[in-house]
C-alpha cells in the first residue's frame, strides 16, 4: 500500500467530513448545540479543540480510505469498497457511538437522529470519493 494515494485519497475524504459535520453543527444543529451547552453550562469549544476535531476528522478520512483499500481483497470494485468502508465508520463512530450519547442523556434526541440520518449519507459518499483519489493516483503511479 502506497503512502502518498492513501494520504491523499484520505485527505479528501476527511474534508468532506469536516465540510459536512461543519453544516450540519454549525447550521443545522446551532440552536439545538447551543441549548444543550447552556443546559450542562458547558463553554463554548476552544480554537484547541476545534483545532483537534479538524484533525480527528481528517484522521478519519484516512482511516476510512485505508479500510477501503483493505477491503478490496474481499470486494474486488473500489467503488463498493469505498460504500462499505464509509457505512461501516458510519456505524461505529456515528450511530452507535451517538446511540450511547443519547441513552446517557449527553445528546438531545434532535441531535442524535440528525447526526446518524446526516451520517448515513455522508460518510459512504467522502469515503467513496477519497477511494476513488486513492485509486486514481495509485493507478496513475503504476
Amino acid at each position: 500500500m502506497k503512502p502518498f494515494p492513501l494520504l491523499v485519497g484520505g485527505v479528501a475524504a476527511g474534508l468532506i467530513i469536516l465540510a459536512g459535520e461543519a453544516v450540519l453543527n454549525l447550521v443545522v444543529l446551532a440552536d439545538e448545540w447551543a441549548n444543550l451547552l447552556l443546559r450542562f453550562t458547558l463553554p463554548h469549544p476552544t480554537p484547541l479543540v476545534a483545532a483537534q476535531g479538524v484533525l480527528k476528522l481528517l484522521l478519519l478520512g484516512i482511516f476510512s480510505v485505508w479500510l477501503a483499500v483493505t477491503f478490496r481483497l474481499a470486494l474486488p470494485d473500489p467503488n463498493r469498497a469505498g460504500i462499505v468502508s464509509g457505512l461501516c465508520v458510519w456505524f461505529l463512530v456515528w450511530a452507535w457511538v451517538q446511540w450511547g450519547m443519547l441513552l446517557a442523556g449527553f445528546v438531545t434526541a434532535p441531535i442524535a437522529i440528525a447526526t446518524v440520518a446526516w451520517g448515513f449519507v455522508e460518510l459512504p459518499i467522502a469515503a467513496l470519493a477519497g477511494t476513488w483519489v486513492h485509486w486514481r493516483l495509485h493507478e496513475g503511479a503504476q
